[in-house]
This record gives structure tokens, sequence and C-alpha cells, in this order.
């Protein structure tokens, strides 16, 4: 089944590993959150690692649901 937006706990246990539990844009390691890079509305994975990345709620918040 489609687990839809959310992101399966493997993929986000890989995602901390690979960007060493800190935010992709900034390096800060607070209020970090899981974000699409591909918008789950506009058809962006949730189990496909490349398309998560950890982000500060800031730089999240900012992106809103945007590709950078």
């Amino acid at each position: 089944p489609n687990p839809g937006r959310m992101i399966p706990t493997a993929v986000k246990r890989e995602v901390w590993k690979r960007d060493a539990g800190k935010c992709a844009q900034c390096g800060s390691n607070k209020d970090l959150h899981f974000d699409h890079i591909i918008p789950w509305s506009k058809g962006g994975s949730s189990t496909d690692s490349q398309n998560i990345q950890l982000l500060c709620a800031s730089h999240n918040l900012s992106k809103s649901d945007e590709i950078i």
C-alpha cells in the first residue's frame, strides 16, 4: 500500500544518518523536520530517501511547497 505523505521510519533513519542530524541548508541541529525535496503534493516520493532531507524549522517553513 502507498504510505502517502508518511515517511517510513527506515527512510527517516537513512536520511538522518546521511544528513548527520543537521539541516541540509544551514547545518543547524535544532528543531529539525523531515522535508520532501519534491513536495508530496507535486508527486514527490515519501519512500525514496533521495527525495527526503533534514531541514531546520525556519528553512522548512520558508520553503512551503516550492521546489528549491
